[in-house]
């Protein structure tokens, strides 16, 4: 049987001197993930994992006064409306100073990075209907404090538009949109269906208006190319390892320099020594092991002085 293929451009735009940042749903903290433990300079999701392209615009539109007037407070516990409930405090200014932080750190290494990778996850939004503002997590709140909405391809455009001139303002940065191939079956799978279209469309109208944004096709290698069980979870939904190793592969033949590949092959090679846990490590073979990955990665450093090792 043949087997569909999909086409994607090169575009070496990765090295191992400059940072990189990734924003967006679970899908891009798997791929900045795999960057981090191949020893790339990374920033990602300083709110936590948000899904939807309006929530995800907050990082860089959000007044001060906006991100104070999200957090609220639940059973001792200070939450935000847009950011996910693993960003959290016990007190609500302590929660305000940390939001203002996040995203500032974020802002200042985004100026410092040459490409910032952006995933939607899906179009569906939940609005509250106290306020009529879309959150970007409901945090276990009550079904009957939200309206459930799908957005247009015409609000996402426009939103993003303020956030890539905003960023063309700021620096000549790259901005590499994604969208989730992780079907929400929660809304229905032809609702699924109908919020990817719109993803997909806003995306590509952003691409076609703008020199300074691309594409990578996750979606279309996972849905198109690996339309197997074997490349899922359990659940059926999330890709696997397999799954996330093959579209890893391809975003390293889409954006890595040939110089790059190889620093990485040598790199990977190397840090899985130091994955190794030795059974007895005070014996003279673990501390002969311990020795020669040590030499290994100096001599590496020595020939690649900018590279940085994340230590388990």
């Amino acid at each position: 049987m043949y087997k569909t293929k999909v086409h994607i451009d090169q575009h070496q735009l990765i090295d191992y001197s400059s940072k990189y940042a990734f924003l967006g749903s679970c899908f891009s903290e798997h791929l900045s993930l795999k960057m981090i433990q191949s020893g790339f300079q990374i920033q990602t999701n300083p709110f936590g994992v948000v899904f939807n392209p309006m929530s995800l615009s907050k990082v860089f539109l959000a007044s001060d006064k906006e991100l104070k007037n999200s957090i609220f407070e639940r059973n001792d516990v200070a939450l935000s409306w847009l950011a996910n409930s693993t960003c959290f405090a016990y007190d609500q200014e302590e929660l305000y100073a940390k939001l203002i932080s996040l995203r500032n750190d974020f802002l200042n290494e985004l100026r410092k990075s040459k490409v910032l990778f952006v995933t939607f996850g899906t179009a569906w939004v939940y609005m509250k209907k106290s306020s009529g503002d879309i959150v970007g997590n409901c945090h276990k709140a009550a079904k009957n404090d939200f309206e459930k909405r799908l957005l247009s391809v015409d609000e996402i455009t426009i939103q993003w538009k303020h956030v890539i001139e905003k960023l063309e303002n700021e620096n000549s940065i790259k901005v590499i949109f994604t969208v989730s191939p992780v079907r929400h079956t929660k809304d229905g799978l032809i609702e699924n269906s109908r919020s990817k279209a719109i993803l997909l469309n806003a995306v590509h109208q952003l691409k076609d208006n703008y020199k300074n944004v691309d594409y990578f096709p996750a979606y279309e290698v996972m849905i198109d190319e690996m339309r197997d069980y074997a490349y899922y979870k359990k659940d059926g939904i999330h890709p696997n390892d397999i799954a996330i190793d093959e579209i890893w592969n391809r975003f390293k033949v889409t954006f890595f320099t040939p110089e790059t590949d190889e620093i990485c092959k040598e790199y990977d090679k190397i840090n899985m020594l130091f994955e190794h846990q030795s059974i007895h490590p005070e014996s003279t073979a673990a501390k002969q092991f311990n020795l020669k990955r040590q030499n290994k990665w100096e001599a590496l450093k020595k020939k690649y002085p900018f590279l940085i090792r994340k230590k388990s």
